[in-house]
């Protein structure tokens, strides 16, 4: 599947002339995750109204934007719960007010003592399990109970207990149940092979596989998993999927910012994008129509898509506008990384257009990563918002 989005080819190369040689957004001088805040916010209320409306519960994965700023405008949808993907992490939010923390990881045994930290400050947590030794550690050193998530294996195959291992579920919610300092929340499947699907109907149709394992994992446990949560927690599913029933709890993460993958997947219009990346143009190579900006590994990490043509890419180009970017421009992309290099391929008429010192925008395949990179965002006001990982 092409993910370019075809754009009158005279405007694009008319916009590229009068790019940010008089943009006056912001000076950008280096790599610059840009944040497009409204269309941030928009994403986040369509999740809450989806939600709402489907009436299950929304505790977002916070993994992608990993911001307390950010936080903030979830809190203004009615957001309550969180999900995060480290003891670190959860950590970081209970410092920004955050109560109903979930760590969504297999957990770590060897950090129950920054786990006691947060009881201590009456955070409400949900951990995962995977085995019996960790609730055997969990039970002797807590200081407080904890809820805790089965993590079910429904078919993805990273990490989890198979839906199709009765005896080890079993055996593990026993565990559980039988532990002063252990109560069994739910159920919960990160069904992350819908990433890699090539159709919405192929998405529905995992979805709807992972349920009816969960809720058959959930009968079988009998009067023991009447009172269960079941939790789903990809993007593309929870944003394309309507037939949720038995699901009671979603948690996405990417949706705050998408991204190249999900357009690919169809899972949102590129219009949905809420970050880009503004990287400064140093070199032209007149013999190969090759344009080399600073943005690379360090920036964008390697991930990575196909175009129409099998043709690898890391990103797409985008003109920077005063309050947002333009529609993707056919005839370049980001089609080789280094650690700080990036090498655009044009055509001869854009190779033509863009000149050493332009800012262009990029597009990236993959919104988790690179905002862990690059560790903060500005808005198009010029306004810094800090990531975690900058504090």
């Amino acid at each position: 599947m092409d993910i370019r989005i075809k754009s009158g080819f005279f405007m694009a190369i008319f916009m590229l002339k009068i790019s940010n040689r008089s943009n006056p957004m912001i000076a950008i001088t280096r790599p610059t995750l840009l944040l497009n805040e409204k269309q941030c916010k928009t994403n986040i209320q369509r999740m809450a109204n989806k939600a709402k409306r489907l009436n299950v519960q929304l505790v977002p994965h916070f993994k992608t934007h990993q911001s307390a700023e950010i936080g903030e405008w979830f809190k203004a949808s009615g957001v309550e719960s969180i999900t995060v993907s480290s003891v670190k992490m959860a950590e970081f939010f209970a410092k920004s007010g955050w109560k109903d923390i979930t760590i969504a990881f297999p957990f770590n045994m060897h950090e129950i003592p920054a786990v006691n930290k947060m009881l201590e400050q009456n955070i409400t947590l949900t951990l995962f399990i995977v085995n019996s030794e960790v609730i055997h550690r969990l039970n002797e050193t807590l200081i407080a109970p904890v809820n805790l998530f089965l993590e079910m294996d429904a078919g993805y195959g990273r990490s989890g207990v198979s839906t199709e291992n009765m005896d080890k579920v079993k055996e593990l919610v026993e565990r559980i149940n039988t532990g002063a300092k252990t109560k069994l929340y739910g159920l919960y499947c990160h069904p992350g092979n819908t990433y890699q699907t090539n159709s919405v109907d192929e998405i529905k149709g995992i979805w709807a596989e992972v349920i009816q394992k969960l809720t058959g994992v959930k009968t079988a446990l009998g009067a023991v998993g009447e009172s269960l949560k079941i939790r789903i927690g990809d993007t593309p599913g929870c944003s394309v999927v309507e037939e949720i029933q038995g699901v009671d709890e979603i948690g996405p993460g990417n949706y705050v910012f998408y991204d190249l993958v999900m357009n690919y997947l169809d899972v949102c219009n590129e219009s949905d994008i809420a970050v880009a990346v503004a990287c400064p143009v140093v070199a032209k190579n007149e013999g190969r129509n090759e344009i080399i900006i600073h943005g690379g590994a360090v920036h964008f990490s390697k991930d990575h898509l196909f175009d129409a043509n099998e043709e690898k890419f890391f990103g797409e180009v985008v003109i920077l506008e005063e309050d947002g970017w333009s529609p993707i421009v056919e005839g370049i992309k980001l089609v080789s990384i280094s650690q700080e290099h990036g090498v655009l391929m044009a055509n001869s008429a854009i190779f033509e257009a863009i000149e050493v010192g332009d800012i262009l925008g990029i597009l990236p395949i993959h919104s988790c990563l690179t905002a862990n990179l690059m560790k903060s965002y500005t808005t198009f006001k010029g306004q810094e918002i800090k990531h975690m990982e900058s504090l």
